[in-house]
């Protein structure tokens, strides 16, 4: 039986009194004993709050239903002072308004009350009144507990009446130990004697590594954790950074690495959590990769607001590799900021690579989500993804001269990205595209100056189950098939904004391109450099050449889809002849580019409404060391 089972009996069972519930415990698991977790009490002077609009922070915790914080905006939070560090088990939520709209927001809990990790994230409360039981797996040790509103689904903004948190006080980290370290020598000897709930801290100053972690295993409630005591001032340095192998559980967080070599590599690990680290790494004469997965079970790992960059030399900045014609599995890439990456001579200076040719075959299920790219020249392909099931969604890209390419393997998702260029740098484009199975949509892109989707030629068939190949085809552009291209926008990019059959020998095949708006005053907007048989339905193009190839009014419209400047992007206005205007069955195209909800769906990334914006193009404020 697990933790919210013993919660269910001692908290939600009101016919009962406590006594009989440890009663009946005791019968179900005799010799088994336990403490039941507790509110902390706390005053107003223990809360404070990024803002608030008059109803201050205090009224949370001054157990009145009729008082509350208020603050506007996504990312604005409120914070809880323990007073020390505690075992942190639920907290409860009480929302203004709660019977009539759902509140969305984070949880996070820190001891040190500058870096944050986040135990809950997207969390969206229900339609009910009074306090609501959020859980998630004990957080020990705490002293700090952060909420972060994402805002509710009428406005944006975050109001709470009541905040209770429950946990242990007489814990606290007792089921580990901090370890203070400040030489090198320590930190070796600290890490080769870590245990289950051991917090190694290092004070500020040099590291000169590399540091080996062999067969050293955390636990989900108690994981081995390495960390600045300030953030960013532990630095790691030397010919290497850290060395994980047949470990699990580990936490690498706040430091900063400008060694040689690789910064963290990752072999046969799995749940190791990378956060809240720089990495501006010395120059290396070879191609190296700054953080790498490998080897067999690589799997359920997470790299998250992180600073990668500048960087002048060649590699890739995150590479998910794996073993024996097997991808790394389950990794989640979030939050992190990259940029500046110089151009480079040669091949292979991917930002991230998800596979290689060898492991393409193989499903990944990774995702890469919410991430800001910026300035990358370093290789055509900012991301390239040589495996199969995996998401990249939710990412901004600015300037980069590069697109995200589908290089290898099958049925990858692209959604809800943004793009932008300065309309004039070469080679800033979005997505080239080769396999099958693909989907891209929920796009925006403006600016560019090549195309925005390439669903290109192949040099290779492997047929329409992608099934006859050899070993050595591995590495060839594999014709496209069943690729589908819906609900995207393009907008004021020169050259073309959807392209098909652009290289190569072999046209796509199966192609779908609906629901998609290109408006720019050059180029042509939809352009078949091949003859193939794309079906086109539903798109709106205006501004230039429309096509190549004569098609309809039903497959592409001739007609101004009515856009205006809102919030930095070209949205659909009041009377565009896009809203409602969507064709034929795309059941994955669930909301649009902001998060909103698509009923009758709308032509274009953007459905045209007034609910609350719940994504949006990102900044460096929210991505890196110091984002919520």
């Amino acid at each position: 039986m697990n933790k919210g089972w013993w919660r269910m009996m001692l908290i939600r069972n009101k016919m009962m009194g406590i006594a009989m519930v440890i009663c009946m415990l005791a019968t179900l698991l005799p010799g088994v004993g336990f403490a039941a977790d507790a509110k902390f009490n706390l005053t107003s002077s223990a809360v404070s709050a990024s803002a608030d609009d008059g109803n201050v922070p205090g009224n949370t915790v001054d157990g009145d239903l009729n008082t509350r914080w208020s603050a506007s905006g996504d990312g604005q939070w409120i914070k809880y002072d323990l007073g020390s560090n505690k075992k942190v088990s639920f907290i409860k939520i009480a929302f203004l308004n709660s019977t009539a709209r759902t509140s969305s927001f984070d949880i996070q809990t820190s001891v040190d009350n500058t870096n944050f990790s986040t135990v809950q994230s997207n969390v969206t409360s229900a339609l009910v009144d009074g306090l609501q039981t959020f859980d998630f797996p004990d957080v020990d040790p705490a002293r700090y507990v952060r909420i972060v509103g994402h805002g509710n689904s009428l406005n944006a903004w975050n109001s709470y009446t009541e905040v209770e948190i429950f946990g242990d006080a007489s814990s606290g980290g007792s089921g580990g130990t901090i370890v203070n370290v400040s030489t090198a020598s320590a930190l070796t000897s600290a890490i080769n004697a870590a245990t289950p709930g051991t917090t190694i801290v290092l004070a500020n100053g040099t590291y000169n590594g590399p540091f080996n972690i062999t067969s050293k295993n955390g636990t989900a409630a108690s994981p081995i954790v390495i960390k600045a005591a300030n953030q960013g001032s532990a630095t790691i340095a030397g010919t290497g950074g850290f060395k994980l192998s047949d470990s699990s559980y580990i936490t690498i967080q706040g430091m900063k690495f400008t060694n040689s070599g690789t910064a963290i590599s990752l072999a046969s690990t799995d749940h190791v959590r990378i956060t809240r680290n720089k990495l501006v790494l010395a120059t290396n004469t070879a191609a190296t990769k700054w953080i790498v997965l490998n080897g067999s079970g690589s799997n359920y790992n997470q790299i998250d607001r992180n600073e990668f960059g500048p960087r002048t030399d060649l590699g890739q900045m995150i590479s998910i590799d794996g073993s024996g014609g097997q991808v790394a599995q389950y990794n989640t890439i979030e939050y992190n900021y990259f940029h500046d990456a110089a151009a480079q001579t040669s091949n292979g200076g991917e930002t991230i690579r998800v596979g290689l040719s060898g492991l393409s075959m193989s499903d990944g299920f990774n995702v890469i989500q919410y991430n800001l790219f910026v300035n990358l020249h370093s290789d055509p392909e900012v991301i390239s993804v040589k495996s199969k099931s995996n998401d990249v969604r939710y990412n901004t890209f600015r300037n980069n001269k590069a697109t995200v390419t589908a290089r290898h393997g099958h049925n990858d998702n692209f959604y809800g990205n943004f793009f932008f260029g300065d309309g004039t740098t070469s080679g800033i484009g979005g997505f080239r595209i080769y396999g099958n199975d693909h989907k891209i949509y929920n796009n925006y892109f403006e600016n560019l100056t090549t195309a925005a989707i390439n669903i290109d030629g192949g040099d290779f068939d492997a047929g329409p189950n992608g099934a006859n190949y050899t070993s050595a085809d591995l590495t060839a552009h594999w014709r496209a098939y069943r690729v589908q291209v819906t609900n995207n926008t393009v907008v004021n990019s020169t050259g073309t904004s959807i392209a098909t059959g652009t290289s190569y020998t072999y046209a796509p095949v199966d192609t779908k391109i609906a629901n998609n708006i290109a408006k720019s005053s050059s180029g042509v907007l939809f352009n078949e450099y091949k003859t193939s048989n794309t079906v086109y339905q539903g798109n709106i193009g205006f501004g230039s050449t429309i096509s190549n190839v004569s098609r309809t009014s039903s497959e592409i419209r001739n007609v101004d889809p009515l856009l205006a400047a809102s919030n930095g992007l070209q949205k659909l206005t009041s009377s565009s002849p896009a809203i409602d205007a969507a064709v034929g069955t795309f059941s994955f195209v669930t909301d649009d580019m902001d998060g909103q909800t698509r009923s009758v769906k709308d032509v274009g990334a953007d459905e045209y409404s007034t609910s609350t914006i719940n994504r949006k193009p990102l900044t460096t404020e929210d991505v890196g060391p110091n984002a919520p």
